[in-house]
């Protein structure tokens, strides 16, 4: 697949990377905005805090800045502080912290994050910090993590954790939640693929699509699969066995997805192997949440809508945009 490559110039390296438009921000070093046409924006602001990552809301009006091993978290509007966030305290130096911002047509950002308990998931209005999924009785054991909203909106993915440890991927319904706030209380695994078990990484596909890697671990070695679910329809639409591990995805179309597992490559969806690399872009060892015996990963964002993705290095950002087909 064609491709192009650029380069932005940053002092050092970056403390966190997100997309906004046309651009790549760190909030946690300061909101510096780096644009494409090389130029940058950057309001001399700093967080005096040991924030090692960030989410930014997709209108670019809110960011949460966390610790991602940690307890700590800071909203932002814009450089404004909005309030402090915490995460429940039980095992919080294992795993990746589970926060996310998505914006809704009417202009409200709905904020999931877990302020009160490791396995309770809620949703807040990110300008007023109303809970909008008050309940009274939780919950299911699970360890939420690198939750991430569907593109628009209509979902609410957490690829966490259960007790032994086993990787586990939940799949939750938005607007149901919202009517319904008891249902962020269930399993929500998907049913048909090892019930949702030893899932370690998810990202949304086309329409209503769950792409996902799901690792089959036997004495001769672990096994790792690619594989397609319909969220409607409740059933495995495609699984294929990769030629390599793979953790973080961005898909790029029905054909192809980008594992960012040790460098970024090209895994064609059909075949399971992968057709392009890029070996010196460092994107860590990381495979599922649980990345306490891990060095912390180089930051890297992807734009799924824009087939691109950018990865921080010393000196700066480089950023691979990849052809439409």
């Amino acid at each position: 697949m064609d491709f192009q490559r650029q380069t932005l110039k940053t002092p050092g390296a970056v403390s966190s990377l997100c997309w906004s438009g046309d651009a790549l921000v760190d909030p946690v070093g300061g909101m510096v905005r780096y644009r494409l046409d090389g130029g940058t924006d950057d309001p001399h602001i700093r967080y005096a805090y040991r924030f090692d990552r960030a989410v930014m809301s997709p209108d670019g009006r809110y960011s949460v800045l966390y610790e991602s091993l940690g307890t700590a978290g800071l909203l932002l509007e814009g450089t404004r502080v909005v309030r402090q966030l915490t995460r429940d305290f039980y095992q919080a130096h294992v795993y990746d912290y589970p926060v996310a911002l998505h914006t809704l047509p009417s202009g409200r950002t709905l904020l999931a994050h877990c302020p009160e308990s490791y396995c309770v998931l809620e949703l807040e209005d990110a300008a007023t910090g109303e809970r909008l999924t008050k309940r009274d009785d939780a919950s299911v054991d699970f360890f939420h993590s690198r939750l991430q909203f569907s593109p628009d909106g209509r979902y609410l993915a957490s690829a966490g954790w259960i007790w032994h440890p086993v990787d586990a991927a939940s799949v939750f319904d938005v607007p149901r939640a919202l009517e319904e706030p008891a249902s962020l209380d269930s399993a929500a695994l998907m049913e048909g693929v090892e019930g949702g078990m030893f899932f370690t990484s998810v990202a949304f596909g086309a329409r209503d699509t769950l792409v996902f890697v799901r690792v089959d671990e036997s004495r001769d070695g672990d096994t790792f699969y690619l594989g397609t679910y319909s969220l409607t329809e409740k059933r495995l639409l495609s699984e294929v066995e990769l030629e390599e591990p793979a953790g973080p995805l961005m898909v790029v179309d029905a054909e192809h997805v980008v594992d960012f597992f040790g460098h970024p490559k090209l895994v064609s969806r059909t075949t399971g192997r992968v057709v392009q690399r890029w070996e010196d872009l460092d994107t860590g060892k990381v495979l599922a949440s649980i990345r306490h015996h891990l060095p912390p990963p180089p930051h890297f964002a992807m734009d799924a809508a824009n087939r691109r993705f950018a990865v921080g290095t010393a000196n700066g950002i480089e950023v691979v945009t990849l052809a439409a087909q």
